[in-house]
């Protein structure tokens, strides 16, 4: 098994579900900065030249939440076997897809992208970016309800969602915090080098 990654959230998807999983496998580094993925070699891999790329069974899986799904049902682990609660999972999944990504991704830009370009952040993108991502933080702690995990226990979904959760504001949703720290706590999260430039955010304090 081979995993064409970089830094970013969605390849890190992958590793995270990789490391929880416990399976071998091996890291090959995709320099976006150079270009690497524009490469006649790497396109014969990954068609639309980007990471990530999970080279799987005799098969290349090129978007990171197809892969996260078949990794679930390859190992029956981390993916739910009961059809209701399935698709819930296919629900949040296809969530993250469609419109979470789209609404953190100026946050991963600015402060982590940013971070590690030693430039400081555009506060007035974060403030118009943040109704949008807020919108839907009210969505996914519905769906947590006082549950510790989106499908009860960790799965799949805390792969879609927690490479993104380091950069967003989770002010006014505490129990969206504690997931977020929940996830981070996790010895896999430890194991996959989540160096964005800038520190985890604290666990939020219970008055």
């Amino acid at each position: 098994m081979r995993l064409h990654w970089f830094w970013s959230t969605n390849p890190q998807k992958v590793r995270l579900a990789l490391e929880e999983l416990g399976l071998d496998y091996e890291l090959l580094f995709v320099d976006l900065a150079k270009h690497e993925q524009k490469s006649p070699d790497y396109r014969s891999i990954h068609p639309r030249s980007k990471v990530p790329a999970l080279e799987v069974d005799g098969s290349v899986l090129w978007e990171s939440n197809a892969a996260l799904v078949y990794l679930g049902e390859r190992q029956q682990q981390l993916w739910p076997k009961e059809p209701k609660l399935r698709a819930k999972g296919h629900n949040l999944m296809f969530l993250e897809a469609a419109a979470y990504q789209g609404a953190a991704s100026t946050f991963f830009f600015q402060r982590a992208v940013k971070a590690r370009a030693g430039k400081p952040a555009n506060e007035e993108k974060l403030d118009a970016s943040r109704p949008a991502l807020d919108a839907l933080h009210s969505v996914l702690e519905s769906q947590l309800g006082d549950a510790d995990y989106l499908l009860g226990d960790f799965s799949m979904i805390e792969c879609a969602y927690g490479p993104w959760l380091p950069v967003v504001d989770l002010e006014g949703f505490p129990r969206l915090a504690d997931w977020r720290q929940r996830i981070m706590n996790r010895p896999s999260w430890g194991r996959c080098e989540f160096s964005y430039g800038i520190e985890a955010p604290a666990k939020p304090s219970r008055g």
